[in-house]
Parts: structure tokens; C-alpha cells; sequence
């Protein structure tokens, strides 16, 4: 979130919280007024405050890169069409978080979201057992979290905690409309097996850089992998749903339960063997989540070891870029 741009007042404590007072401030008042808008109008706001502000930005370069590791079929103006996108798409994402309740609400003349399922259904995620929900930084990734507890009955999510503690309680506020409890991920792998093991699912996102995680190919390149889903299948035996977020149109979309997925050994397996190729299989659901949709992927962050983007050409000198308006068809 605001963690994009602002690192904050090092060195000094006072200073410190005078910035995250201040920094909470700011939202708080930018949310509110983004609150007076009807939804749509919010998210198109959001986007192209967002789109303007990020292809400006230091982390730019960063977004950029991913997509000419993940698309390095794409020439340079496609791909500054899709990192234009993409920043579009997290402004929406902000935006819409004032507008959570209005989203997800039951009783509304125009439905949000649509659930789609496939190879499963609602009845068999609650009656098999608690599972394994993971999901990718796309479209407005957020709504996860509601859809896997509607599905499976409960969820605990695993999230990043904002550093600002005034801006972490106002964005937890914000979230209760999901209705899902969240943990932080600092030890996060003995809170989901307990979870697990309560009979409670739970959600966590599956795309973003593990530093130190196991090498596994993501768009045919070695990245630090999570392999915390298919652990914790391997140990409990529990299913992983893959699930992803498509935006239809402005604060509208689809949202895909595919079909379930366990690690489990094959014959003349090792955990590690069954670990890697299911956390490879987790990889390749992603890949083909973000192919369909690469604009709407948040990739802010470094997603591949540095000295293999560096040689595979993936940073390049810093251009500057007109605002684009973003191009779903880029």
C-alpha cells in the first residue's frame, strides 16, 4: 500500500510516528473523499491517480522488469502499456477498499462479483474438509479472502502488515466486510497449520518472492518460491484451491475456484520431490492466471534472483513514459 512510496523517517522513533500520523492522516482524508463517490467512478478515479503517480515512480523500473521476464515476446511499448496497467489496476485496488462493504453486499441490484467453480463445488469444499487457498496479486486480489470463506465456511488469511500501526488498524477496519480473520505472516506457517488443523481453511498469496525459498521455474526462470502450500498439503492432507480474481470491468468481477490440487508422494518420491512438483504446479496455475491478464498483475516487486534478470536483460535505462491509459488488450 502507502509502503510503495513512503520509507518512512529512520533513526528516530518521534520521527517515525510523526511521519505514520501524518502518512495515516493523509489516507484517511484521501479514502473519505474517495468514499463520496459512487463505486465505479472510485476505482476509475483511484486508477488513473495511480497510473500517473507509479510509471513515475523508482519502483517502475521494477514492474517493468517482471514483464520482460514474463512476457519477453512482448516489444517495449506493449510492455509500457501493461506496466501502465498495472499501476492503474492498484489505484482501483485502493480505492475500492472504502467501498468493500458496497462490493461484496448480498442484497445488491448490481451483483460484483461473480463466483465461478471449477472441478469443485461449493458443497464439496465444505463438506471435504478445511483447504489450502492460494491466490496471486491480480485484479483486486482483497476479495479472495471473501469468496474462500463463503466457499469453504471459515478462513484465516496470511497477510504483510503495514509497517504505519495507525495505517495497519485502519485498513484492518476496512477489511471486515471480508469477514475472515487475518494473521500476519511472521510466523505464519504454525498459525495456518493450527488453523488446519481447527478445521478452518485458509487463504495466502502464492506470487510474490520468497527470499531464501526454494528455486522452483516461474515463466521458465528459477524464483524463490513459497513451498508452504505444499507443505502443509504434504503434512495435513488437506486440498489446495487454487483461486483467482479477474476484473471484469471498473468494481466489477470474476472470481475462479479452479480445480483442487494435493501434494502428495509418488512412487519412489521424497517429500522434497512431492514439495517441488507441486509448488512447480502452483507456478504454472499463476502463469496462466497472469498470460490472461498481465495488466491487472501487481508486480511492484523484484520477482526473480537480480544476476539472472540482470543477464537476462530484463532492467534497462529508466525512459520516461506518457500516461497511458490502460489497455486491457496490451
Amino acid at each position: 500500500m502507502a509502503r510503495v512510496f513512503w520509507t518512512g523517517a529512520e533513526g528516530s522513533r518521534l520521527l517515525q510516528r510523526a511521519g505514520w500520523a501524518l502518512e495515516a492522516a493523509l489516507l484517511y482524508l484521501l479514502w473519505g473523499l474517495v468514499r463520496l463517490f459512487p463505486v465505479d467512478r472510485a476505482s476509475r478515479l483511484g486508477g488513473r491517480i495511480m497510473q500517473w503517480i507509479g510509471l513515475r515512480s523508482k519502483k517502475n523500473r521494477h514492474v517493468l522488469a517482471n514483464l520482460r521476464v514474463a512476457f519477453p515476446d512482448r516489444d517495449e511499448q506493449a510492455i509500457r502499456r501493461l506496466a501502465a496497467g498495472s499501476w492503474a489496476n492498484l489505484g482501483s485496488v485502493l480505492a475500492e477498499f472504502v467501498h468493500l462493504d458496497r462490493i461484496t453486499a448480498a442484497d445488491s441490484a448490481d451483483p460484483r462479483i461473480d463466483v465461478v467453480y471449477e472441478g469443485c463445488d461449493a458443497g464439496s469444499l465444505r463438506r471435504d474438509g478445511p483447504c489450502i487457498i492460494i491466490t496471486a496479486h491480480l485484479a483486486n486480489w482483497e476479495l479472495v479472502a471473501f469468496v474462500g470463506q463463503q466457499a469453504c465456511g471459515s478462513l484465516d488469511a496470511i497477510y504483510s502488515p503495514q509497517n504505519n500501526l495507525y495505517l495497519e488498524h485502519m485498513v484492518q477496519r476496512m477489511r471486515e466486510p471480508l469477514r475472515c480473520t487475518f494473521y500476519g505472516k511472521v510466523n505464519a506457517v504454525r498459525a495456518m497449520f493450527r488453523s488446519l488443523k481447527r478445521g478452518r481453511s485458509i487463504g495466502l498469496l502464492a506470487d510474490v518472492r520468497v527470499d531464501g525459498g526454494t528455486l522452483v521455474p516461474f515463466f521458465g526462470m528459477d524464483a524463490e518460491s513459497t513451498t508452504t502450500p505444499a507443505w502443509l498439503s504434504l503434512k495435513t492432507g488437506c486440498r489446495i484451491v487454487p483461486v483467482h480474481v479477474e476484473r471484469l470491468r471498473d468494481a466489477h468481477f470474476r472470481i475462479t475456484l479452479g480445480p483442487p490440487l494435493r501434494a502428495e508422494r509418488g512412487e519412489g518420491e521424497t517429500d522434497q520431490d512431492a514439495l517441488l512438483r507441486t509448488t512447480l504446479a502452483i507456478n504454472h496455475r499463476i502463469e496462466d492466471w497472469i498470460r490472461a491478464h498481465p495488466e491487472q498483475w501487481l508486480c511492484t516487486k523484484r520477482r526473480w534472483p537480480k544476476p539472472a534478470m540482470e543477464a537476462a536483460g530484463a532492467y534497462r535505462p529508466q525512459q520516461s513514459q506518457a500516461p497511458t491509459r490502460r489497455d486491457p488488450s496490451a
